[in-house]
């Protein structure tokens, strides 16, 4: 009876100590990771296709890479995603403790590998990491099962009498492992991006202006275009565009690298000012900077944008290409269903609308002024964003005949502020700062 009292309580103990691990990947990872994962979704693919699968296998790890691509598309709800990551951390536990349970401190070297890779995973830029923890832990396991543990009695002895101390030292090591990842400067300051990047895409832009604050701005200037962006979406550039440190009209973001990061918010520029056309090539332009050429994210964007159009079939198509996703299906029906409505309806795409698109060159300015005269999307956010480019320009000729074309008939004291100050107080200029990097100043400011 004795004997059984102490198999029930160490496999109490045991499953205890999972269960802490568990719930403490998960609420850390779905508080303190949420961004993190939902980016990694919008940069992930998993289809179910001949085409998919023979490039997968034509590069080094398929089977890795697989199970990577394969858990990504689950990260677009962050609880399920959270689940996953505290999934994987537990596994390696597990198969860390089973693997040397003959010792008295297999627990607590569980509780350490756990640690560790929950540590690792967390800095992880992609899902490829947690793949190879999962699958080593899977190995392990069921190595763990062949091995004769039953023949070392002196050692199981020795764990029996010391197993107490070692797993509630366990339980302290998860519980500090869990501070320090909460507590770690570098995780956080992705998180941070990562929650603009995501929420920029999506069109959260009240959470992207309280996240990207002018101060925060000050400090990291990277920042800017993205609270520029927001500014612009909800009419509020010409009111505190220069409440954030402006420096060149690179500021606002449609010139730059050509990453990732560059491509995302140039389609999001152009869809917000009403040039869907270019915020498709730039979609395009963002897909080729991914393995496989395309992305979740990618996907979806492109879908929702040629609904828009009223480019109904290459949404149907894009929307069948999504749903070879198990978990992004039932998205993909619901967009193939509001496609068919449109053609319906009769909602196509105006192709003489296409053929007055303008031409895309480096120069905002150009782009712009031709976007307002031949895209028929294009909206004030698209003349805000003009008005702003003339004055860091300081083409204030080009900036009242703007003004006049567009805000005619609103009375001077009814602009935004720092519209209404260049028509009082002139143009804005630029000032090196000591560190010698340059600032421009708002209208009237010296």
């Amino acid at each position: 009876m004795g004997r059984v009292t102490e198999k029930s309580r160490a496999s109490l103990s045991s499953a205890f100590i999972t269960c802490v691990i568990f719930a403490a990947v998960w609420y850390v990872s779905s508080n303190i990771l949420r961004y993190t994962m939902l980016m990694q979704e919008q940069k992930g693919i998993f289809l179910n296709t001949p085409d998919y699968y023979r490039q997968l296998f034509s590069d080094p790890w398929p089977i890795a890479n697989l199970v990577s691509d394969f858990l990504v598309q689950f990260y677009r709800t962050a609880g399920l995603g959270a689940a996953i990551v505290a999934l994987t951390v537990t596994l390696v536990y597990l198969a860390t403790e089973k693997l040397i349970r003959f010792l008295p401190v297999n627990r607590l070297v569980g509780a350490l590998a756990a640690s560790v890779s929950w540590y690792v995973i967390a800095h992880a830029n992609t899902t490829l990491t947690e793949a190879f923890f999962l699958l080593s832990s899977i190995v392990v396991l069921l190595i763990s099962a062949f091995i004769p543990y039953e023949k070392m009695k002196a050692m199981v002895k020795l764990r029996e009498k010391h197993k107490s101390a070692m797993d509630g030292m366990a339980v302290v090591v998860i519980v500090i492992a869990g501070v320090l990842i909460v507590r770690n400067e570098k995780i956080r300051e992705n998180e941070r991006w990562y929650a603009v990047e995501y929420l920029t895409r999506v069109h959260d832009w009240g959470t992207v202006l309280a996240i990207a604050t002018p101060q925060l701005c000050k400090s990291d200037m990277s920042y800017v275009p993205y609270a520029l962006l927001a500014l612009n979406a909800t009419g509020q550039l010409g009111e505190k565009v220069f409440d954030y440190p402006v420096t060149s009209s690179e500021s606002l973001g449609e010139t730059g690298e050509d990453s990732w990061s560059s491509f995302s918010l140039r389609s999001v520029i152009y869809e917000t000012i009403g040039c869907p056309n270019e915020a498709i090539h730039q979609a395009f332009q963002l897909g080729m900077s991914l393995p496989h050429g395309t992305s979740f994210g990618i996907l979806r964007q492109l879908i929702r944008l040629e609904i828009e159009r009223g480019d109904y079939q290459l949404a149907i198509k894009h929307a069948e290409i999504l749903g070879r996703s198990p978990f992004n299906r039932k998205t993909a029906k619901a967009a193939i269903k509001m496609a068919k409505e449109g053609a319906k309806a009769g909602k196509s795409s105006d192709d003489e609308g296409r053929e007055n698109d303008t031409m895309i060159s480096n120069s905002p300015r150009y782009n712009l002024s031709g976007i307002l005269l031949n895209c028929k999307e294009a909206n004030s956010a698209a003349v805000d964003r003009l008005l702003v480019h003339l004055l860091i320009a300081g083409d204030m000729d080009s900036f009242r005949k703007t003004i006049n074309e567009f805000y005619g008939t609103v009375s001077q004291d009814r602009l935004p502020k720092y519209f209404r100050q260049a028509l009082t107080q002139g143009a804005t200029h630029a000032i090196a700062s000591q560190d010698g990097a340059q600032t421009v100043l708002a209208p009237g400011q010296s």
